[in-house]
């Protein structure tokens, strides 16, 4: 199998030159032998693309997920706001089209958090509406040593509230998060994922303590995997695609009751310069590249990081995750 970078000079996404022009039958008898393969580059660039391939309906770009993996998950626990298709894919996220989704870990904040995220273009956007990529080695090494020690040592808590359906507000319910109304199902995840939590008033808070760096289960290379800069409460999560770069924290939290926030492990204030001081390093190793139908792109999601930059058009992208 030949495989390159797509972009000259970048690392990731290494471009797969799988057969073209195959029926999605026979397109899956390929995948799924070169399972191996296909794992073994991904681990090794964190990012891998293979293009023209025969998916026309989201439950085709589920076969191609399970032709790969075959033990795809539900997005139970997540934040983001997503309808979904078939039993395991979703759309990408449905964050207003003039917002810019920051780089980030799928998941990284929550009970559990994927080994892979399958993204596929059904249809791409008119302008813009890449999905931006990053390799977390390279964030790691690039970063400050002394703003990463304390990120290496302490870990970080992320803090969330979830309001209860019944309640008007912004982000996702209790419920629309768990894909539950039971709430002995939402304990049973939380307990499960050994998540903090109490029940208010209006829905539940939620504490969940994760490592703010990873080493690699294969690689052994270490990674950065947070996305603790989007959940601080001083910090815009997105970025709209007219304003200018944020520089420095606001002054004040925002007046919600359902802000979420982030701490270091032992409970201390992180620095919210320090925050945009890694944003600005997480930017700086960006990659990006305009969707194409047919399009499929592979993350390592201990190892990369993504995003989505502002669009105009329809745009059809969807996602899965094992």
């Amino acid at each position: 199998m030949k495989a390159g970078p797509l972009i000259k000079g970048k690392s990731l996404p290494l471009l797969i030159n799988q057969p073209t022009g195959l029926s999605l039958g026979a397109t899956l008898d390929w995948l799924e032998g070169h399972r191996s393969v296909l794992d073994n580059l991904t681990h090794r660039a964190g990012v891998i693309l293979l293009r023209d391939l025969p998916i026309k309906t989201p439950n085709d770009f589920q076969s191609i997920c399970r032709a790969i993996r075959p033990q795809l998950r539900k997005y139970s626990g997540g934040d983001s706001p997503r309808t979904s298709l078939t039993e395991f894919v979703y759309t990408s996220t449905e964050y207003q089209s003039g917002l810019e989704v920051l780089l980030h870990n799928e998941l990284s904040y929550a009970g559990w958090s994927p080994d892979r995220v399958f993204f596929g273009c059904l249809q791409p956007a008119a302008t813009g509406g890449e999905t931006h990529v990053a390799d977390g080695r390279e964030i790691y090494r690039r970063l400050d040593p002394k703003i990463r020690k304390d990120f290496e040592n302490k870990g970080v808590t992320y803090i969330q509230h979830l309001r209860d359906r019944s309640v008007s507000g912004p982000g996702k319910s209790w419920q629309e998060t768990f894909e539950s109304t039971r709430r002995e199902q939402a304990e049973n995840y939380l307990k499960t994922s050994k998540m903090g939590f109490e029940w208010t008033a209006d829905g539940i808070k939620t504490h969940a303590f994760h490592q703010a760096i990873l080493k690699h289960s294969v690689t052994k290379e270490k990674c950065w995997h947070n996305q603790a800069d989007q959940w601080h409460r001083l910090l815009p999560s997105v970025k709209d695609s007219v304003g200018e770069e944020v520089t420095k924290p606001q002054s004040t939290p925002n007046a919600t009751t359902f802000s979420n926030h982030v701490v270091f492990g032992d409970g201390s204030e992180i620095n919210p310069n320090d925050l945009l001081r890694i944003r600005a390093v997480s930017r700086s190793c960006e990659v990006l590249f305009p969707w194409k139908e047919g399009d499929v792109m592979i993350i390592d999601n201990v190892m990369a990081m993504h995003g989505r930059k502002p669009f105009t058009g329809l745009r059809q992208t969807v996602v899965a995750m094992a």
